[in-house]
């Protein structure tokens, strides 16, 4: 009997969870996921395994193993299944749980408060997108590495065997390589320490040399962005995040968010209640001097600062981790609660209640929707693959295309995962997809009309509809027909991929001949491109360096438009992509055609080649 109780006490949180969160464990892959997915491409073409494990990604992030790793790894052993991902974030989760159940017995000294904590914690609805969205495993590990080294350093102060201490430092040494927040581990560690084991508070200091030196490096090193979504922001602001992040946290305003039909003062009640309880019991123990419960709080405190300077990208998924300190405090209260008057016996049913009937519903809700957007991206891939054996080696043209497929299936090119390169948004679909933080220029997608309408004459290209949720249909016949009675837009396009041959009319005479993908340059070439059609346009040049060009030294770019030569750009890096933008002359808006000339200083001449290289393109382009 106490074998069952043991695996029920372990094994009830993680079913329970798995339960809320089901549709994540179905759900395939979407948005950010293919960029992810495509570094395995990446090392195939360079052979740069190095570069894909740890070079700078994402805003600067170096994720090692949430991220290079665990896309890396799983992809090379099962493609595109998704399912090996979904149970590997699953699993890792259930980890977390039973780590959380057994922090939390250890520190309050109750069996139930940790069964209650990891259940608390199982059901949050901040827990929705890391458990429907492989991207955001980073998440997960990030919370195990966590738990895993505070459980160990509370091994070290329960036994003063030296082999736990060494234990934590390896496990929080590791886990740098999944998410930044690690570098928070000491605080929480010494915090601990001081207030509930003083003796040990001195020795936990060493720990923040390495999270010293990471926030340095990261900060020195990596560059930050100074505008937009990740932008940082230190003033007020930051209160206002911390407020918006404990409401979440403790679900009724995520059940408003989530489409249910709630009036606004019992979603205020609802959370008032929750916090005066959860604030209530915290002060009642501080003034009793039981400090755990002020670490507890410290805990979600200390783990969701980092986050708090991103006032313009307050997002739920940032709780998951900050939460798993106020479901420990939660679990501690509820058996409190529950072994005291009768009336305290009430406030916890009710609390309680509010919460699960509140974070249930939503994180069903959330987890629901990713799987859905999984779902139509899932539709979309397989329809090209078939569209790929049905017409091999066309460019294909998608319609129906909305903002939220794109975002979740086209956005990071999903579809060379599956050997396909030539897909294309068709003409017009930049003005009917909402240009929205995060998706980029759309028109960068977008086949412009003539060489569209070029494609499909001579029967080159293959016209489907992707309407959401629907399979892919043929509607070829249909738009050349349609397209013949608009007519063909006058003037170039505003973007060229030099290595598709359907742009190859606006490329001048001195580029070399297509060689699958891509085209190499000499010293000098040059590219025609429709003018820009407003002023504070910019031009986009971007292509590929072999090491050779830069084993001598950086080499020298020089782009010129008509009449006006940039400043000078030098590419650094060799056997990897380069992108250069440039601010256009105002001078130059309302011209029919523009034309840019690329040139390097030097070029190189393969054995047995006998031409001259410069560097291999890319994409040229007015945005």
């Amino acid at each position: 009997m106490n074998r069952a109780k043991s695996a029920a006490w372990w094994c009830i949180p993680s079913l329970v969870c798995l339960a809320v969160y089901w549709p994540g464990l179905r759900a395939w892959f979407h948005q950010d996921d293919f960029a992810w997915l495509a570094l395995r491409l990446n090392v195939d073409a360079t052979g740069d395994l190095w570069g894909a494990l740890f070079a700078p990604m994402a805003q600067g992030t170096i994720r090692t193993l949430s991220e290079r790793v665990y896309f890396l790894g799983l992809y090379s052993l099962f493609g595109l299944d998704a399912l090996p991902f979904r149970i590997t974030a699953f699993l890792t989760q259930f980890a977390n749980l039973g780590l959380a159940a057994s922090i939390t017995s250890r520190l309050t000294r109750s069996r139930a408060a940790g069964f209650w904590a990891a259940v608390f914690w199982g059901v949050n609805s901040a827990l929705a997108l890391p458990m429907s969205w492989s991207s955001a495993y980073n998440q997960i590990l990030c919370a195990f590495f966590l738990l895993a080294s505070f459980r160990l350093l509370l091994a070290y102060i329960d036994t003063g065997k030296t082999r736990y201490w060494v234990a934590q430092w390896a496990v929080f040494l590791l886990g740098f390589g999944a998410l930044e927040v690690n570098v928070v581990y000491p605080a929480l560690a010494a915090g601990y320490t001081l207030l509930c084991a003083r003796t040990h508070f001195r020795k936990t200091l060493w720990l923040f040399v390495p999270s010293v030196v990471f926030a340095v490096a990261h900060w020195k090193f990596i560059p930050k962005p100074q505008g937009g979504l990740y932008a940082m922001r230190f003033d007020s602001s930051m209160l206002a995040s911390l407020w918006t992040y404990w409401r979440w946290a403790l679900g009724p305003e995520r059940l408003a968010e989530s489409g249910f039909q709630v009036p606004g003062w019992m979603i205020a009640a609802a959370t008032a209640l929750l916090t005066v309880a959860i604030i209530g019991f915290a002060v009642w123990q501080i003034r009793k001097q039981r400090w755990l419960a002020a670490f507890l709080l410290l805990f979600s405190l200390v783990v969701i600062g980092p986050v708090l300077p991103l006032a313009e990208h307050v997002s739920d998924y940032y709780l998951a981790v900050p939460v798993a300190g106020l479901a420990m405090l939660g679990g501690w209260a509820l058996v409190s609660a529950w072994g005291g008057r009768t009336v305290w016996k009430i406030v916890a049913v009710l609390g309680a209640t509010v919460y699960f009937a509140s974070s249930i519903p939503a994180a069903r809700v959330a987890s629901q929707w990713n799987y859905e957007r999984s779902r139509d991206a899932r539709t979309l891939v397989r329809g090209l693959t078939r569209v790929r054996e049905l017409h091999p080696g066309k460019v294909i043209i998608l319609t129906g295309v909305d903002t939220d497929l794109f975002a979740s299936a086209l956005k990071d090119k999903s579809y060379k995962l599956i050997g396909l390169r030539d897909v294309f948004l068709e003409p017009g679909s930049e003005t009917r997809i909402a240009a929205r933080l995060g998706t980029g220029d759309v028109s960068q997608y977008v086949l412009p009309a003539s060489p569209a309408s070029l494609a499909l004459n001579e029967g080159r290209a293959v016209v489907y509809n992707a309407d959401r949720g629907r399979p892919l249909r043929n509607v070829t016949a249909l738009y050349r027909a349609v397209a013949r009675t608009r007519g063909v837009e006058k003037g170039l396009p505003r973007r060229v991929d030099i290595g598709n041959a359907m742009f190859a009319n606006q490329l001048g005479p001195e580029w070399y001949a297509i060689e699958g993908t891509y085209r190499w340059m000499p010293r000098r070439a040059s590219v025609k491109l429709g003018g820009p059609n407003e002023p504070g346009r910019k031009l986009y040049v971007s292509g590929y360096c072999p090491a050779r060009q830069v084993a001598t030294g950086p080499l020298k770019l020089t782009v010129a438009v008509n009449n006006h030569t940039f400043p000078h750009v030098f590419v650094e890096r060799g056997d990897t992509t380069f992108a250069f933008t440039f601010p256009l002359p105002g001078e130059l808006a309302g011209l029919a055609v523009i034309e840019v000339t690329l040139e390097v200083d030097r070029t190189f001449v393969v054995p047995g080649d006998g031409r001259s290289l410069g560097l291999v393109f890319g994409e040229v382009a007015v945005r």
